[in-house]
């Protein structure tokens, strides 16, 4: 899964000094606490955990909280060679550092987050409070912030008691697509049944969707801090899972986790949601590699990661270019001291499929340098199908029609068989 996803709500300020604080002295209070997770528990029709471990910590203590998680995850030589699959396409830029980019963003951003391995949530103390809020919560007598976070917080642990093989960081480490995928309905689901754990105590209506899709893309926007600096990759995808999960959780309540999105397509798109598409294992073209080139493995972009691409390299025709999208995938190597990719795409129909060729064409030397590739990546179409390649993989771009193995697919655990991830 990719690593913005290790990030929790973002952008969430706390209360601090109040009477009713659910904080004291560095601590959680245990009676307001026991409370919020009755409350949150009942929202979501779970039966109510015996016991949650919740803590709160500092912001700067955010960071080794998250790597030590990360790391047990995703072990060094993984991450590496994750990072260098990111390069290889252009969607990381490698200067930057993925895992201290990701680290600096959730210092200053994540309000609260669960950890799977522990099954310890934290709330995070240190941010600024508008006086809107701070007035809204005298009003109510009730911590309203921090009953938000922890809520949201709670359904994670929720979500991992019911569906944990989601929480399965290592079955995504090739699957960006799927993994954004199923980041949006763990995402949606714990902002649809923490805010209804909200709404039990009296306080109103459930956050309209798209005035919460506005809110956060302004919250992203409009930030100054280490997000404003962030590579493209987190700062254009930090507000999609909650964005774009909240609504499909409103619209299929639990169902949504029985079965949930494996595409970003089937996010982004209500008529789609149960679309097909067409996916490819490319193991058998490793063998063909040229001599001298070692693989560095697989992953998927998607329509969001498509998009991503594009967008950030300058293309602007990118939400055009990346909708039609009907499956991907790309096999990346190091030839030398030199990156390399191949990487072969499918559309719904012929037009769709010249307009990404024709887009992508604009951002080839954009990705050449980004990448440090020795020219711009080049491309062949036949029908539906585009194919992408840098040098010296060239002999490859037949490949896929004979060596790869295909198959169409519309759900998550089509994809987890085809892929073997279980």
């Amino acid at each position: 899964m990719r690593l913005a996803a290790a990030l929790a709500l973002p952008a969430l300020a706390l209360l601090s000094g109040c009477a009713w604080s659910l904080v004291d002295d560095g601590h959680i209070r245990e009676a307001p606490f026991a409370d919020v997770v009755t409350r949150t528990a009942a929202a979501r029709g779970d039966p109510r955990p015996e016991h949650v471990d919740a803590r709160v910590v500092s912001q700067d203590e955010v960071p080794a909280l998250l790597r030590a998680s990360i790391e047990q995850e995703w072990p060094a030589a993984e991450l590496a060679r994750y990072q260098a699959r990111l390069v290889a396409v252009g969607l990381w830029p490698p200067e930057r550092d993925l895992l201290e980019e990701t680290l600096l963003v959730a210092r200053d951003e994540v309000a609260g987050f669960y950890l799977p391995e522990s099954r310890v949530l934290y709330v995070v103390e240190g941010f600024h409070v508008p006086f809107s809020v701070r007035f809204f919560s005298a009003l109510l007598r009730r911590d309203v912030m921090r009953e938000v976070v922890l809520s949201h917080e709670l359904v994670h642990l929720l979500q991992h008691l019911d569906a944990p093989r989601l929480f399965d960081a290592s079955s995504w480490m090739e699957q960006d697509d799927a993994g954004e995928a199923v980041q949006a309905a763990l995402e949606g689901d714990a902002t649809h049944y923490g805010f209804r754990a909200l709404m039990q105590g009296g306080s109103g209506a459930l956050p309209d969707p798209a005035e919460m899709e506005a809110g956060l893309e302004s919250e992203v926007s409009s930030s100054d801090g280490a997000l404003a600096e962030a590579p493209g990759l987190l700062r254009l995808t930090l507000a999609f899972p909650y964005a774009r999960g909240y609504p499909l959780s409103l619209a299929e309540g639990r169902m949504l986790l029985e079965n949930p999105p494996a595409s970003t397509e089937q996010v982004l798109h209500e008529e789609r949601r149960f679309a097909d598409f067409e996916v490819a294992d490319l193991a058998g073209l490793e063998p063909a590699l040229p001599a001298g080139c070692e693989s560095l493995g697989q992953n998927t972009l998607g329509e969001l990661g498509i998009w991503v691409l594009l967008h950030d390299l300058g293309a602007a025709e990118a939400a055009a270019a990346s909708d039609g999208w009907d499956g991907d995938r790309y096999l990346a190597a190091r030839c030398g001291g030199q990156l390399a990719f191949l990487w072969w795409t499918a559309w719904d129909s012929e037009a769709e499929a010249q307009e990404f060729e024709r887009v992508y064409a604009g951002i080839a030397a954009a990705v050449a340098a980004r990448a440090g590739l020795a020219a711009p990546p080049r491309s062949q179409r036949a029908g539906r199908a585009v194919v992408v390649w840098s040098d010296p993989l060239e002999g490859l771009a037949g490949l896929p029609d004979t060596a790869a193995r295909r198959a169409r697919i519309s759900s998550l655990d089509e994809l987890r068989a085809h892929f073997q991830l279980d």
